[in-house]
């Protein structure tokens, strides 16, 4: 029996963690996670993390994996990855790697590209930029540079808004290594897509769920921390300047939903923009 790799994705509050879940038991295998946050131990409402019920359903890997002191990359991912996926297939003949995290899964199925060395003197440049002008401009730059880049860019978090630009602007670069793949394998290719209008309205109602849940307490405990890369992020970076007296409540739950909204919105176009890898779609 030939194996097969189901790789699952698709917008923020699309759907996709029921949809891999019910195939995973149809399937009887486990789910391996491609999502940039998620990964994270200490991280639970304000990245939508699957219920516990749901990870006690169904065994998922990347979930729950490293801290956040940790500093975690689309690398350190493919390769732990690709390892596992190794392992696994020699007990399943399916597996789902499934998640929004559109670098993950380029990574993992496809490699990685020749990435460009630390480069101190831009950063330092890009660091003034952000002080004096505002991270607006920074993402101005990364846009006039590479839309598509744009497009597959946490563009509210400093850190990987820099390192996108760095790699845009480098012309030294330095390879990294996966291992092959030990098992041939088929890909089976699943897209989740909804209607804009619904989608969105997910994505409000998901953040309301959110604070009722206690979002605002959650990041209360990691203002401390939020220098950290992966406090950098939408549903936690919006509190900072509530917790310093400068916007109100109100003002951070809309600032939640837009940045969620428009993440979505460049999740989907990196999706059509990656149709080689990724060309089977499912409407639900």
């Amino acid at each position: 029996m030939q194996k097969k790799l189901w790789v699952i994705t698709g917008p923020t509050a699309s759907g996709k963690t029921d949809f891999a879940i019910q195939k995973a038991l149809e399937l009887g295998c486990p789910i391996l996670s491609a999502d940039s946050r998620q990964v994270y131990k200490e991280l639970n409402i304000g990245v939508a993390k699957p219920t516990q019920a749901q990870l006690n359903t169904v065994q998922h890997f990347f979930i729950n994996h490293i801290s956040i002191q940790y500093d975690y990359n689309t690398g350190i991912y493919a390769k732990e990855c690709r390892h596992l996926i190794n392992q696994l297939f020699s007990y399943y003949n399916n597996l789902i790697i499934c998640g929004g995290t559109g670098l993950y899964l380029q990574a993992v199925i496809n490699g990685i590209d020749s990435q460009p060395q630390k480069n101190d003197a831009l950063r330092a440049e890009l660091n003034s930029i952000i002080e004096k002008n505002g991270i607006g401009k920074l993402q101005e730059m990364l846009q006039t540079l590479s839309k598509e880049k744009y497009d597959n860019t946490e563009i509210q978090n400093p850190q990987r808004l820099m390192r996108a630009i760095e790699i845009e602007k480098s012309v030294s670069k330095e390879t990294t290594e996966l291992p092959d793949f030990a098992y041939s394998f088929a890909i089976e290719k699943v897209i989740i897509e909804k209607e804009r209008t619904v989608l969105y309205d997910r994505i409000n109602h998901r953040v309301d769920m959110m604070i009722a849940e206690g979002l605002e307490d959650e990041a209360k405990l990691f203002y401390d921390l939020r220098h950290l890369n992966a406090l950098q992020t939408v549903g936690y970076v919006e509190w900072w300047p509530y917790f310093e007296g400068t916007i109100s409540k109100t003002e951070v739950i809309e600032k939640i939903k837009q940045h969620t909204r428009n993440y979505a919105k460049r999740q989907v176009t990196w999706i059509k923009n990656r149709g080689g890898l990724l060309k089977s779609f499912i409407k639900i």
